[in-house]
């Protein structure tokens, strides 16, 4: 089967589960170790438990849906865990512990994985630091958005690592190869990640940077798709990304947005000065 029909046919099957809100979406294994440690404390610490949330795009997405996001509510996670309370809290932290991801046989697709994370983690990261620069007034935020601008990765991914798990160890079948896999991921990602964040009602301004977190909106210059833009572009010429990159657009993306949000040479240093030492580790 080529990339493109299983393509095809995977979004179909995505897009069925969202609207069904049958959806399975397993947790990175990081970071159920870290939700166990809090389920264990007597009372739920909704500081922690933010932190850890934060670092995991999907969790982060349903923390948001849970604790709502309508007009005039901030688009965080502590926002959301306070609106949600500590019992609520501590359901979905164990909702979450009990949904594992399976590890791909394949070290190249697993590792493509760990990638995708440490990408999201750091344009989070570029997100909130760029955010401040040009003048946007909710920094986190901006890492929340940064955080979720590929949203549809990680769904896709759950889905194919299904598959994966189905084809070789219930039918002994082999597995598609790593560029296959990372083709489809590439063409179906933003489309899934536009249905759910439209079927869990995510904010608008987050909805946006996931459908246009390639492309700079020049009309406002605080806009909060130019710091994940910009933080995206700055992540992937740290080659902190999964899938192919085109050096040149990655350049012209820097290029566009240093001049868009206004960022010196030192400023540009210091924003970017151990951002692969700030999000290796983590996944471990």
């Amino acid at each position: 089967m080529s990339a493109e029909k299983l393509a095809a046919q995977l979004e179909q099957i995505v897009r069925k589960r969202i609207q069904e809100d049958s959806l399975v979406l397993p947790t990175l294994p990081s970071v159920v170790k870290r939700i166990n440690e809090i389920l264990q404390e007597p009372e739920v610490n909704l500081r922690r438990a933010a932190e850890v949330i934060e670092q995991d795009p999907v969790l982060a997405a349903r923390a948001l849906r849970a604790g709502g996001t309508g007009p005039g509510k901030k688009a965080t996670v502590p926002e959301a865990l306070g609106r949600m309370g500590p019992r609520a809290v501590r359901a979905l932290l164990a909702d979450a512990a009990g949904l594992k991801m399976f590890v791909s046989r394949d070290a190249k697709i697993a590792g493509a994985a760990r990638k995708l994370w440490e990408h999201s983690v750091a344009v989070g990261n570029m997100a909130r630091d760029v955010s401040a620069l040009s003048g946007y007034p909710d920094s986190p935020g901006a890492y929340v958005a940064g955080l979720l601008h590929d949203l549809g990765k990680y769904v896709v991914m759950a889905v194919l690592l299904e598959l994966e798990r189905q084809m070789t160890e219930l039918y002994n079948q082999p597995w598609i190869e790593f560029e296959e896999w990372i083709d489809v991921v590439g063409r179906t990602h933003r489309a899934v990640g536009m249905a759910l964040a439209e079927r869990w009602q995510l904010p608008d301004a987050i909805a946006k940077c996931i459908r246009d977190s390639s492309e700079y909106d020049n009309s406002d210059r605080s806009a909060l798709v130019n710091a994940v833009c910009f933080g995206n572009a700055l992540a992937k010429k740290a080659t902190l990304y999964s899938g192919p990159v085109d050096a040149d657009d990655v350049d012209a993306l820097v290029m566009i947005g240093r001049s868009l949000i206004g960022v010196s040479d030192d400023v540009l240093k210091s924003l970017t000065m151990g951002l692969r030492e700030r999000v290796s580790g983590l996944f471990d």
